[in-house]
């Protein structure tokens, strides 16, 4: 059964867009989501317009050649010798044509990189546009950022990755009575365990791949969310401990209770909290909403 990897498909005549690719297909290649381009047009790039690190951790250089023609042996060498300057050193660099494979070209890189590197000089290789769109479609996610084209097409009922997604985190994080108690109560006093409980839940289980939004824009706003939540989350477990009949916490223990006044410890424990929960409530709001709007049909 054919795949996408086995689709001719043409690469961009843009080359901002082939930028974009290329880091997308190096996020693939080397399973590490922090490749990133380098500095922005008009600014000197040192031979290289992608950086990251690869799977061994690695500091690795692509330079992208929109040269659908080929591209000669005198460009390769004038794009390493920009890289020399490239700071700190790299590891490998990788010039990376839109044009075909080249059987020459590929031998004349190989023997390029064993000479620098006898001389402990980084290594080089190079990579055509089928090596960069084989890596691209090793992810359907990016894929179909760089090609919306390509994905399938659902059934009008059907909802989208993006809408199940937002319908499990409204289900789990419910603005009641979970957000609801982070906006309106005061954490110098007793709170019941069973409210927070989702947030907790929320923390330990939204940070896998599988609850990614495609949507760049709510995928960021998801990681905000997760980040202030988290904060939230660890600050309850260190500051509160169960009062009671186990049913509610507080920053204020049973055992100090007794004791007499609060402590300035708990008094800054509840300040905390409350600062850290009223943080929360205005980032869950907003990012509810935003995926409403663009979500809700």
């Amino acid at each position: 059964m054919p795949t996408y990897a086995d689709l001719n498909m043409a690469p961009p005549k843009s080359w901002d867009e082939f930028e974009d690719i290329v880091c997308s297909a190096a996020k693939n290649r080397w399973r590490n989501a922090d490749f990133a381009r380098h500095g922005r047009q008009g600014q000197r790039q040192d031979g290289v317009d992608v950086f990251g690190n690869d799977d061994q951790g690695r500091l690795v250089g692509l330079q992208c050649k929109n040269t659908v023609s080929g591209l000669s042996r005198e460009v390769v060498l004038d794009e390493v010798g920009k890289a020399e300057s490239f700071k700190p050193d790299l590891a490998h660099l990788y010039v990376v044509t839109t044009g075909p494979t080249d059987k020459p070209l590929q031998e004349f890189v190989r023997e390029l990189s064993q000479t620098r590197a006898q001389g402990s000089k980084f290594k080089v290789s190079v990579l055509f546009w089928n090596d960069v769109w084989q890596d691209l479609t090793l992810d359907e996610s990016r894929l179909f950022q760089h090609y919306p084209q390509l994905k399938p097409a659902t059934a009008a009922n059907e909802p989208t990755h993006d809408q199940r997604l937002y319908e499990e985190l409204k289900a789990l994080l419910a603005f009641d009575p979970t957000v609801r108690l982070f906006r309106d109560h005061d954490f110098r006093g007793p709170f019941s365990r069973a409210a927070i409980r989702p947030l907790f839940e929320f923390y330990d289980t939204w940070d896998s791949p599988e609850r990614e939004f495609m949507d760049p824009e709510l995928q960021e706003g998801l990681a905000k969310l997760y980040a202030i939540g988290g904060r939230l989350a660890e600050g309850l477990a260190m500051r509160t401990v169960p009062v009671g009949n186990g049913d509610f916490a507080s920053v204020f223990s049973d055992n100090q209770r007794a004791r007499g006044p609060r402590p300035p410890e708990v008094i800054e424990d509840a300040r905390v909290l409350n600062e850290e929960a009223r943080e929360f409530v205005p980032v869950y709001e907003r990012f509810m909403r935003r995926c409403r709007e663009k979500l809700v049909r």
